[in-house]
Order: C-alpha cells, then structure tokens, then sequence
C-alpha cells in the first residue's frame, strides 16, 4: 500500500513473482481444485504457514469466479490483410461473445484495435490460452488486457 493507504492493483506476469508469492498461489489452487484443507496444501507445496497467511488476502486470480465476465484487449497488429479476422476465429473457437470491435486507421503500418469480450464462469480457464493464441498470430505485435468486470 502507499502512504496514504490507498490500495494499488497491478497485472503482472506470475512467473516473474519470487517463490513464495508463486506457492501461495499453488496452495489457493489445490484448495480451490481438490478436496485439499488449507493446511493439507500448505504442507504439499512445502512453504510456512507464516508465509502463506501473510500474503493469503493480497493474491487474487485475474480472472475470479463470477457469473459474467466483461474484458477489453488492446492490439497493436501490423497492417496486412486477414489479422482481426484470424484474431476473432480464435475468439469464435472458444464461443465468446464479442461485444465491441474497435479498430483504428493504421499509422506507420500499425493499426490500434480493442475488443470487448464477454464470457461466463465456466470459460475463464479458456482465457488464458486464447490470449496466448492470439499473440501468436503473426502480425500481433502487441496485446494487453485493458480492463475487467
């Protein structure tokens, strides 16, 4: 928290997290996932009780369980023929509904494009590798997640 005790949330990449941020997000995990009690979980991931109940409250996953999902990815893509429709296959493939298709005049060859996705509880483990298709997509030269509801 910053001094004045504001709450400051930011989207990182788990695997540049140190190892006991990291286990405390296996033990949530095998709770969540299994039959497991916390202390069942906290002993298989092998780290301190201390450890995982000082950081328990400050991990949450991206996307939380919830009956709707709202959430905006922002695409930088090259300007060649075919790219936003190979990008909403993908999004198609996973039966995602795309509320909104915003995409910009392209300027030096790169176009700006953000869309709208809304999905349900049940797809939210789908997200994570639907994203890493799409930034696979020859021509996507950068993708991040701009929002969330």
């Amino acid at each position: 928290m910053d001094p004045a005790g504001k709450r400051e949330f930011y989207i990182v990449d788990k695997r540049i997290l140190p190892n006991s941020i990291q286990s405390v997000i296996k033990v949530n995990d095998l709770v969540q996932h299994s039959k497991m009690s916390k202390y069942e979980a906290i002993k298989k991931v092998g780290i301190s009780r201390s450890t995982y109940y000082k950081y328990k409250d400050y991990i949450k996953p991206f996307f939380e369980s919830g009956k709707d999902k709202v959430f905006s990815i922002h695409m930088s893509l090259i300007d060649k023929p075919g790219i936003l429709a190979k990008i909403l296959e993908i999004i198609a493939t996973e039966d995602m509904n795309i509320l909104t298709i915003v995409q910009n005049i392209a300027i030096d060859g790169v176009a700006k494009s953000t869309i709208s996705i809304q999905t349900t509880e049940n797809m939210l483990r789908k997200i994570e590798g639907m994203l890493e298709r799409i930034t696979e997509v020859d021509g996507v030269k950068e993708l991040r997640i701009i929002g969330s509801n």
